[in-house]
């Protein structure tokens, strides 16, 4: 992929003990995060020793620096007990293989939240198929445009700091997505299926940003 190199940041790890001196620093391929220091996705690439090494200081809950590909630096943390997947990249010329380490926060991963979503696509649909699954909401796919327009208008739904995904944070409760999808009904905004019958929700894929 052409000028891919110019769309990669950077993630910086030191640690000093009395021991011992760790100074790492590796390509940053996507990161999603939140303001107070909080980050929900990484995704580096590096060498064996360093990938182990971060994944350690993930699982650690130790800050590190992260920088973009436009120069913007942020310290932040996983937080406590992220999920870390690992994996190999074969590059052609190389001897060895370049290491993938993918980390999640706790909360990105959480499947039993109540009044706030995290999510790593800003796609409507995308939103609203992860809201429905989410909070067992009652609802078609034909609903989602006028959903999406009200959560929208209430300023539910915020855009997260990052590049590689754009990750957003759709602040609402079951109980409110509830009385939204009332409103609509009563309103006619929304209406039920001509028949009844198992309700198809289209495929959808996650693409990842490149500009």
């Amino acid at each position: 992929m052409k000028n891919a190199h110019e769309r990669f940041g950077k993630l910086m790890y030191r640690r000093q003990t009395e021991k011992t001196s760790t100074n790492l620093r590796v390509f940053l391929d996507a990161f999603v995060g939140e303001d107070g220091g909080k980050a929900h996705l990484v995704s580096v690439v590096g060498g064996d020793v360093e990938i182990g090494a971060l994944a350690a200081a993930f699982a650690n809950g130790d800050s590190f620096t992260v920088e973009s590909p436009y120069g913007t630096e942020s310290i932040v943390s996983l937080g406590e007990k992220p999920l870390c997947f690992r994996g190999s990249i074969v590059v052609h010329g190389r001897k060895r293989p370049l290491r993938h380490l993918v980390s999640c926060s706790r909360e990105l991963a959480e499947t039993t939240s109540d009044g706030k979503l995290l999510l790593i696509s800003d796609d409507n649909s995308f939103i609203w198929s992860s809201l429905v699954s989410h909070y067992g909401l009652p609802a078609t796919p034909e609903w989602g445009s006028w959903m999406i327009r009200q959560l929208q208008q209430q300023k539910r739904i915020q855009t997260l700091p990052g590049f590689g995904y754009v990750g957003v944070a759709v602040k609402a409760t079951r109980k409110q997505l509830l009385a939204l999808l009332a409103r609509g009904l009563r309103n006619r905004q929304l209406r039920f299926p001509a028949q009844n019958g198992p309700v198809e929700w289209p495929a959808i894929q996650l693409v990842k940003k490149t500009a």
